[in-house]
């Protein structure tokens, strides 16, 4: 996209209600994602974007409801920008299908009635892009009344009206149809900044249909040299769009109580951390299910057994040693964008023993997501409990005798290993794949099998009775 094709920054009035002055956005990339709660102002911010260039920025609302029906009233108010911005206006409309269907015939009459190849644009360059959106159906764009067909392709059945679609497919055919045409009639017109604003496209659409929307977007946006600026709360469209964008794609946080924002680059943290929430940031405090991002794939496979004894629950998230530090910095802005102030913490990081316990400060909060530590060295030494011992039908005692006469078939850890009975065995670090083929004489390794004891409080204070 060149480079005078977009916005960079902005500055946007912004009304009373929300503290009056102006929104200052800067870093503004390609792909922009605006992030933050119910009541942070996003729809105003991006109407209010919109009013400051209504022929170089569309706006698409969030509540987008009416008929596949084609009334030629509405061709005139799709005809030019201030016509698209009146019927924009609000949140809501109940016609909104129905302005986007005749939104088709006013494309035919900005290029021309017919398919006669001295027309400019080319209907099959809409119509594939289409195809993303509704790989199951058949669309054609045509003049006449409906100015399109759309046929599901396992049945060849004709589609006549939004009762023969689910919620949404009936919104992907609106949006998608939205998108395609004011970008067509754009490029028809050779605008030269071409600024899409996009209102919580993911409403009432299922994970998998958001993920193939963003998709649908990109592809669009690099068809049509847009800029897309996307208002959402979900965490599944913010990691697609990620995912297809690249680093084109950026967020901003939204806070009512900042003017000043800076579009932050989606991290490979942020991309993990937004694909393995999904609908958990918004249903995890519903249901009282704390988020707990650990170190690594060991502690993972740890941590994901507990909630299956029913004693406590949450979702595990792993990360890669150290990266916990950035992945909790991530969690922390997401969560902040999407729940209120005072709520009980979302989740906590769980930090090795041997480590600091970072502190809460304004460079690095710990309002949604805190950091804990266990009580002994790391995760792995949890192996060597009693109630683990205890549940592989064996004891420390046992483990010693075990590990002592194994220790010669171990090369350089052979020394350590032979002295088992000195170890801490809360504190020593404990290299799990040394030793696990002897200790319990029936197996061949120890099975990586829940703790018993699955309260978290008393699992990270437990240690070994008889260290």
């Amino acid at each position: 996209m060149p480079a005078k094709a977009y916005f960079e920054s902005a500055s946007i009035g912004r009304i009373s209600q929300l503290g009056g002055g102006e929104w200052r956005l800067s870093a503004l990339l390609p792909f922009t994602i605006i992030f933050g709660k119910n009541g942070s102002g996003k729809s105003v911010l991006l109407r209010r974007w919109r009013d400051l260039a209504p022929k170089q920025v569309h706006y698409i609302i969030p509540e987008r409801l009416g008929a596949l029906n084609f009334e030629p009233g509405h061709i005139s108010g799709q005809m030019d920008a201030e016509g698209r911005k009146n019927n924009s206006a609000r949140n809501y409309s109940g016609n909104y299908r129905e302005t986007i269907i005749a939104r088709i015939q006013t494309y035919f009459q900005t290029r021309g009635a017919t398919r006669e190849g001295v027309l400019p644009g080319r209907l099959e360059d809409l119509e594939q892009l289409l195809t993303v959106l509704f790989p199951d159906f058949v669309l054609a764009l045509m003049t006449g009344n409906p100015p399109f067909s759309l046929t599901r392709a396992s049945t060849g059945e004709g589609i006549n009206n939004v009762d023969a679609l689910s919620s949404g497919e009936a919104q992907l055919l609106t949006i998608g149809l939205d998108i395609v045409t004011i970008s067509a009639i754009w490029s028809l017109q050779e605008n030269d900044r071409r600024l899409l604003l996009i209102d919580e496209p993911d409403a009432h659409i299922h994970p998998d249909l958001q993920v193939r929307f963003a998709d649908f977007v990109v592809q669009v946006a690099d068809k049509y040299d847009l800029q897309v600026v996307v208002a959402t709360h979900s965490t599944t469209l913010l990691s697609a769009l990620g995912q297809f964008a690249g680093a084109r794609c950026g967020v901003v946080y939204l806070d009512r109580a900042k003017n000043e924002f800076a579009s932050q680059n989606i991290t490979k943290e942020l991309k993990e951390i937004a694909a393995c929430l999904g609908g958990h940031a918004l249903m995890g405090p519903l249901f009282g299910f704390p988020i707990l991002l650990v170190e690594g794939d060991d502690d993972y496979r740890i941590w994901s057994q507990v909630p299956r004894h029913h004693v406590t629950n949450f979702a595990v998230l792993p990360s890669n040693g150290d990266e916990i530090y950035e992945f909790q910095k991530s969690l922390e802005r997401v969560f902040q964008s999407l729940r209120e102030p005072g709520q009980r913490s979302a989740g906590y990081a769980l930090i090795d023993g041997d480590k600091s316990l970072p502190e809460d400060s304004p460079t690095s909060p710990q309002k949604h997501v805190k950091f804990i530590r266990l009580c002994c060295h790391e995760a792995e030494n949890l192996y060597l409990t009693d109630e683990v011992l205890r549940l592989m039908g064996t004891n420390w005692d046992a483990a010693i005798g075990a590990i002592v006469a194994s220790s010669s078939n171990h090369g350089s850890k052979a020394e350590k290993l032979a002295q088992a009975g000195s170890w801490d065995r809360q504190q020593y670090v404990v290299d799990p794949e040394s030793w696990t083929g002897r200790i319990v004489k029936s197996k061949t390794r120890i099975e990586r099998s829940p703790c018993p004891r699955n309260d978290v409080s008393i699992i990270l204070s437990s240690k070994p009775k008889s260290a």
